[in-house]
């Protein structure tokens, strides 16, 4: 594994999953800098973990890291007291915000143990991976300025102390827009200007994990960027996956080959997502391993973060004030978590009541046929068998527009209404996978790509979407493919090209704070 050993520093919680239920009980499983080592372990790389926890994790830490997830070395930097690093998750498949509660978490004390100087000394890497916390990450950082192997950062959670840190040669700084550092520091940002600033800060590449959308990544030294697609799998959860994904890019698996690497990154991503199971887990990356070059060629899932607004999405339902809109609101919190622009006609445009005349009806109608022909994708959300939802259904089918027909109480028993429309999704992650998907194609051949329109190539049930490995295979009769054996998948794909040009940043010139003024 191009002799490979990576020191993997910050905390170890324990991740609770409150809506992964087993045996009656909500899951619970080794979190933080475990998401990495599982990783690591199936991907045979030897690593070694400095961590920050409670006493009381401290035999499972041991045990679990070294008996299970094979680590060469084991390293306890500090102890974290007055709060027991349980990390509450409200929403492990990530179709909207995760819901994070670090149970007392702003009380945590950190308290440090063993000289970082003597991890260097015992376990010499040749990289390390920082996932910054409250524990001191310039602290760390100090440590290494004599360091001649690689630095990564993971810039998502904690890392106010280390923006203004220009110092250290920095190999990678990873970035997720489903972080909490991106929303507070880099939302409003356009990519040519995190460039600008990330150029001041001694970083040689900076990788921007766009969740369901693919990555971006910037060369600083050959002023290049790549980019890579995600491929979207059955969900079981999202925790981590950005920390797999980042060891994965680090392995170097297809050597010099930086969009390989990110795209061996997000089938790793994948694959870790519709799991808890690591011997599951691990025996899924061999296959793609043995087969590698075939799947990083595949196409998947690719829309900038920066684009997807430029897409809206039409919110065909009834959405009345008498009528409880709750899967309405929570589908439309989704959608701008991952930065689409959902349009609610109703809420824009007003509701027709009873004692409106005729010339005010029309106007509120003209607003509406107005808002359909703008937006581009329409999601119908069957709360009930409302008329003017078909109608508008109806609509858009006549145009060739895609619809998604969203079912979340299971009323759908029409067969012409089903066939009508592009994907017929029976939860919200179903949703929000198969608007990634429609907005791919639609990035990829020109927002007029009507080939999946309904009622022309068919329909896609989403709800059929097989737990296991697959890959959409865009603008063919073919859709969802299940990896049933390592050899199936890569020759149904093997011919696919990846389109592979750069992005085109957004020209937004509003920067936060300090930010704003480095950049200028």
């Amino acid at each position: 594994m191009h002799n490979r050993k990576i020191l993997i520093i910050g905390e170890v919680y324990v991740d609770q999953h409150l809506d992964i239920i087993e045996n009656g009980y909500s899951t619970s499983r080794l979190g933080g800098i475990f998401h990495a080592a599982r990783s690591c372990d199936a991907l045979n790389i030897e690593y070694a973990l400095a961590y920050y926890a409670p006493d009381y994790l401290v035999k499972d830490v041991e045990k679990f890291g070294i008996d299970v997830l094979r680590a060469s070395s084991i390293f306890r930097l500090g102890k974290v007291d007055k709060a027991p690093n349980v990390m509450l998750i409200g929403q492990s498949d990530e179709s909207g915000n995760q819901l994070y509660e670090n149970i007392l978490g702003r009380q945590a004390e950190y308290v440090s143990m063993l000289p970082f100087m003597q991890v260097l000394d015992d376990f010499d890497p040749t990289d390390i991976i920082i996932f910054p916390g409250r524990y001191g990450n310039a602290g760390i950082l100090s440590n290494l300025s004599n360091y001649e192997g690689k630095i990564h950062i993971d810039m998502n959670y904690d890392c106010d102390d280390i923006l203004d840190l220009d110092t250290i040669k920095i190999q990678t700084v990873f970035l997720s827009t489903s972080s909490t550092s991106f929303e507070e520091f880099f939302k409003e940002i356009s990519y040519d200007n995190l460039i600008k600033y990330f150029d001041k800060k001694n970083v040689s590449q900076l990788l921007i994990k766009e969740n369901r959308g693919g990555s971006w990544l910037y060369d600083f030294k050959e002023k290049t960027s790549y980019e890579a697609p995600a491929h979207i799998g059955e969900i079981i959860h999202s925790v981590g996956v950005g920390d797999v994904y980042d060891i994965a890019f680090m392995s170097e698996m297809v050597g010099t080959n930086i969009a390989g690497n990110m795209a061996f990154a997000a089938w790793m991503s994948s694959l870790y997502a519709q799991t808890i199971q690591q011997e599951k887990f691990k025996e899924n990356v061999e296959l793609i391993v043995q087969n590698i070059e075939d799947f990083v060629e595949m196409e998947g899932i690719r829309v900038p973060w920066n684009e997807r607004v430029n897409y809206p999405i039409y919110m065909a339902a009834p959405d009345f004030d008498y009528v409880d809109t709750e899967k309405l609101d929570i589908l439309e919190d989704s959608l701008l978590y991952h930065n689409f622009k959902p349009r609610r006609p109703i809420q824009e445009n007003g509701q027709v009541n009873k004692e409106m005349d005729m010339n005010e009806e029309r106007a509120i109608f003209a607003k509406d046929m107005e808002l359909l022909s703008e937006c581009k994708i329409m999601i119908a959300t069957l709360l009930y068998n409302d008329q003017g939802t078909l109608v508008e259904i109806g609509n858009y089918q006549a145009n060739g527009k895609p619809i998604i027909l969203y079912d979340p109480y299971l009323k759908l028993d029409n067969m012409f209404l089903k066939n009508s429309c592009t994907y017929y999704c029976k939860t919200k992650s179903q949703v929000i996978d198969a608007v990634f998907t429609v907005v791919s194609r639609m990035v990829k051949n020109g927002d007029h790509d009507r080939r999946h329109a309904g009622g022309i190539c068919g329909i896609d049930f989403c709800h059929q979407i097989p737990d296991a490995v697959h890959q959409e295979a865009r603008f063919q009769s073919l859709r969802l493919v299940p990896y049933r054996t390592r050899c199936d998948c890569a020759a149904v794909f093997r011919n696919q090209n990846r389109n592979s040009e750069s992005i085109k940043s957004n020209n937004s010139e509003n920067l936060p704070g300090k930010i704003e003024e480095e950049v200028s």
